[in-house]
């Protein structure tokens, strides 16, 4: 079935959204319109480019988050 989306933004929501985006994906929703803001607008841009619930779950999964450390914090 297909189904147009919207997804709100909030930086970190964007995980939630990704985990909405592959339970509907289970139920057999494919994305033909979608749109969004902030950290929406990237889970949209890039299911709109192609990529699956479970491709950006993934990619969320092995992203090493050490990355946003200050690393010049004490």
């Amino acid at each position: 079935m297909k189904a147009d989306a919207v997804f709100k933004g909030g930086g970190i929501k964007g995980i939630g959204l990704i985990g909405a985006v592959c339970c509907l994906e289970d139920k057999g929703y494919e994305w033909h319109r979608c749109a969004g803001t902030s950290s929406g607008s990237m889970i949209a841009s890039l299911l709109t480019a192609g990529y699956t619930g479970k491709e950006l779950k993934d990619i969320m999964i092995n992203y090493n988050c050490k990355n946003y450390l200050d690393k010049y914090k004490n």
